[in-house]
This record gives structure tokens, C-alpha cells and sequence, in this order.
């Protein structure tokens, strides 16, 4: 592994799996449901579970701890910069290395995930010993209020370091397993405690120091700045200091309660409806079954992996003596047969299927990003209004379109490439189907799980924009 350059760079891969999120989590505690729970992690900003960043930096450290010196690491930098997801194949390259320093990076799809910069010396600043007594780590992690970080401090027990130096054994025999244990917890940190449960790790800054033994992991909250969601905090463990960087993320969007939107709906306004609403777990399809439902209409929404939440939306309906129907339908696949159990016959589409729209690239433009996003926006919606169609007399079909392609946001290319195919698409199928009504809407950024970032950006109430759609598709042709 002595490459110096990123061309002759030797590389190290790992493909990440469920039994190392799970073998990373007993030897941390760090059960955080970002990196735990998968339906959970669908509403963070990740949209599936996250590898715990720390366990990557270990494991790149521990595939270098056999080709240079990590017995006489001194500083350690590391920067988080992109979500590595359970199932992703990391590459890891050396950039640089010689007697001083040691500059690597992880990447998914040629896509830098994470940079690590560590120098070396023959001797160690001194230890700190961690005054304050120790609390144990939490079985779920702590849901902190951002008002209240500022001044925190505290300490945890560290759990026993033979568990986390067998995921790294190379590197804990360079460097004492006590000093692995109190880098592996510095996720259990963030992650259970500071800011806990809503949370992401940006940075992280170490000096090792002389004496690798302990059992505590001291830290303090040194500054929240509200506008940016960010903390930093100072962390003291045996063998090392530590500047930790992360950010307060986002909480799940709370949906619109079919008892507040029914107040919205003149009684009987929809009764005529009977509408598929592909898409109808979360987000905009959620207030349009639940707007609908609450006008006395019929709806049969669709998932494509949030079963729990289509059956809570369902049950809110059927709780309050309205109909709604779930059936699982993955917009990747043909149509018919996932919806052969459909209990009605349509009068109205609503077309939300979406895949990830912000995601991680590594070219401005990707054709298979591409392809995926025309199968969703395009084909997916033909083969829907096709479905329906065959089921009913007259269909009237939502085709939910995007501001985007006006204001080109960044990384968005294919995205707004396939949304404007779906315009057009949409108005010719209502020229040339017969019975085919089509309602073509460009739409702002809505208030939802998918449009989630860390600073807050405006956003609109998925009920303000569906209700007037919703009376527009049911006025008669």
C-alpha cells in the first residue's frame, strides 16, 4: 500500500453488511436507528440505514496498520463527507504516505466518502484523566432538545475495548486496545448522547496521548450555532483527546392528521372519488389519501417498502368509517400484476412513486441514474394510466411535476430530465387516450422526509398544494 499518487494508489475494499452494523453496534453501543432500524432510517437524511462512519475509519486504519507506523500515530483527521449505506462496497486508497504522514480516502462508485490524515512522531503529548463520574450508555439514544446543548458535559462507561480491538485487531495492536475503544466510542457519543438520537458526524480531530488506559469517555459541549444545526465538543478517553464536529439533523417530517385536513374538506366533496394513489405512505400522497378519504372518497394507496407506514395511514382512514385499500407495488416493475387485487375502479391516479432524488453521484451526469428516473417518472405513469383505463370508464391523472426544472438545482440533472419527459408524456396520453384527463403541475419544494436538509429551506404543507389539485381533478371534464 505505498501509493502516492491516486493512479498508482493500493486499494482495500469492503462490502458493508448487516453483521457489521450489528457487531459494530454491541462493541460501541452505538444502536442509533440511523445505522439500526430501517424504516427509521427511510426519514433521515441518509434515506436507508448509514454505516457508522467511525467503524469505516476503522477499518481503513486497520488495513494500514501492517504498512506504516500507526505505533507512533500522534494526530488523526477525519472528515465525513458523504453516507456510506449498508450494501455499499467501499474502495480504500493511499494517497500519500511517507515517515511523517499518512493521507488516505474511502470512496463508494469513485465517490470520496471519507478522508482520513494522520501524522506520526516518536514522542506523545500527555494524558488527561476524566474527573467526572461516568454514566452507563443508553439502550436508545438520548432525544436532546438544540436549545439545551449548549454547556452540556458529562461522561459515559466505556464498554469493554476486547470487543471493538477484535473489529480492528491490527490497528489495537499498534495502538493499545484501550485508545481503539475510546475512537470507537466517539460514535456512541454523537450518536447516543451528543446530540443523540437526531444526529450526523461531520468531523473529527485526535491527538493520541501517552498512557492508553481508562475506562471513561469524558466530553463538553464547547459551541452550538443554531443557523447551521452544528456542534462541537471536546472529548477526553484513554490515550487521546479529541475535537468531535456534527451537525443536529433534521426530525422526521410529522404527517397531516386526517382530523385536521377533514376540517379542510367540505363533508361529501369527494364522494365520487375512487382513487389509486401510488405513493400514498408518506409525504404528498398521504395528505391526498387522507384529503380524499376525508371528502368521502375511496382510495387504495401503494408502497414500495414502507409497508408499516401505508397500514398506519390505512388505519387512520378506517378509524374514522372511511375506505382505503394498501396493496405493495414497486414502480420498477410492471403494473398489472402488482395491483391485480385492486377492490375498485378508479376515477382518479395519483402518480407519487419516486426514487431518492438527492443522492450521491460522481459525474454531473449518469445515464443509469437516468434510466431509473424515465422507469419511474415515465414509464411507470403510462403503464398506471393504462391499468386504470382498463378498469374504469374515465380516469382522471395526477402527474405531479417540479419547480426544479426552472430552478435547476444542484445534482438534480436526471431528475429534472426525466420530469420534463413526464410532461410532455402526460399531455400526449391525454390527446391520444381516449377517456384520459390529465392534471400537469409543476410543484415547489414540499415539507416531506425526501426534500429534508440541515438548514432549513421553505417549504410547503403537502395539504395546501393537493387540496385545490385534488377539486381540480374532481370537477367534472
Amino acid at each position: 500500500m505505498n501509493g502516492s499518487g491516486s493512479d498508482d494508489a493500493a486499494a482495500t475494499t469492503r462490502t458493508w453488511t448487516e453483521a457489521h452494523q450489528a457487531a459494530f453496534a454491541r462493541a460501541t453501543g452505538d444502536v442509533n436507528p440511523m445505522h439500526m432500524d430501517a424504516r427509521m432510517a427511510r426519514r433521515t437524511l441518509a434515506g436507508e440505514r448509514a454505516v457508522h462512519g467511525v467503524h469505516a475509519a476503522l477499518w481503513a486504519l486497520d488495513a494500514c496498520a501492517d504498512a506504516y507506523p500507526l505505533d507512533r500515530l500522534a494526530t488523526l483527521q477525519m472528515r465525513f463527507e458523504r453516507f456510506v449505506l449498508v450494501g455499499d462496497r467501499t474502495v480504500l486508497t493511499v494517497h500519500e504516505a511517507d515517515a511523517r504522514q499518512l493521507r488516505l480516502s474511502v470512496a463508494v462508485d469513485g465517490v470520496r466518502t471519507l478522508t482520513i490524515q494522520a501524522t506520526f512522531a516518536a514522542e506523545r503529548a500527555p494524558g488527561q484523566a476524566v474527573e467526572v463520574a461516568p454514566v452507563a450508555i443508553p439502550a436508545e439514544p438520548v432525544a436532546r432538545d438544540p436549545a439545551a446543548l449548549t454547556g452540556l458535559a458529562g461522561a459515559f462507561a466505556l464498554p469493554d475495548p476486547a470487543a471493538i480491538a477484535a473489529l480492528a485487531p491490527r490497528l489495537a495492536r499498534a495502538l493499545g486496545p484501550g485508545r481503539v475503544a475510546a475512537l470507537g466510542s466517539l460514535s456512541t457519543l454523537v450518536g447516543m448522547f451528543v446530540p443523540g438520537l437526531h444526529s450526523i458526524l461531520s468531523k473529527i480531530d485526535v491527538t493520541v496521548t501517552e498512557g492508553g488506559t481508562g475506562s471513561r469517555l469524558g466530553y463538553a459541549v464547547k459551541r452550538f450555532q443554531p443557523m447551521l444545526q452544528s456542534v462541537t465538543l471536546d472529548a477526553v478517553g484513554p490515550g487521546l483527546v479529541a475535537r468531535v464536529e456534527g451537525f443536529v439533523r433534521p426530525r422526521p417530517v410529522e404527517q397531516e392528521s386526517l382530523r385536521d385536513l377533514a376540517a379542510l374538506v367540505e363533508p361529501g366533496a369527494f364522494a365520487a372519488v375512487s382513487a389509486l394513489i401510488v405513493g400514498g405512505s408518506r409525504g404528498l400522497g398521504a395528505a391526498t389519501a387522507k384529503l380524499i378519504a376525508a371528502g368521502g372518497g375511496a382510495v387504495c394507496i401503494t408502497y414500495a417498502s414502507g409497508a408499516d407506514e401505508a397500514e398506519a395511514i390505512a388505519r387512520e382512514i378506517r378509524d374514522a368509517g372511511r375506505r382505503c385499500q394498501v396493496l405493495r407495488y414497486d414502480a420498477a416493475e410492471p403494473a398489472a400484476a402488482q395491483l391485480a387485487a385492486l377492490a375498485m375502479r378508479p376515477s382518479q391516479l395519483y402518480h407519487f412513486a419516486t426514487p431518492r432524488i438527492f443522492r450521491q453521484k460522481r459525474a454531473p451526469f449518469e445515464p443509469a441514474c437516468l434510466d431509473e428516473m424515465m422507469r419511474v417518472y415515465n414509464t411507470a405513469f403510462y403503464e398506471l394510466s393504462q391499468f386504470c383505463l382498463e378498469r374504469g370508464d374515465a380516469v382522471a391523472a395526477f402527474y405531479p411535476s417540479t419547480s426544479a426544472i426552472d430552478e435547476a438545482p444542484r445534482d438534480t440533472l436526471e431528475y429534472v430530465m426525466a420530469k420534463i419527459a413526464g410532461e410532455t408524456l402526460a399531455a400526449t396520453l391525454a390527446r391520444t387516450l381516449p377517456n384520459l384527463r390529465t392534471v400537469i403541475e409543476r410543484l415547489p419544494r414540499v415539507k416531506t422526509d425526501q426534500t429534508a436538509t440541515i438548514f432549513p429551506v421553505p417549504a410547503a404543507a403537502p395539504s395546501a398544494l393537493m387540496l385545490p389539485i385534488i377539486r381540480r381533478m374532481s370537477a367534472a371534464a
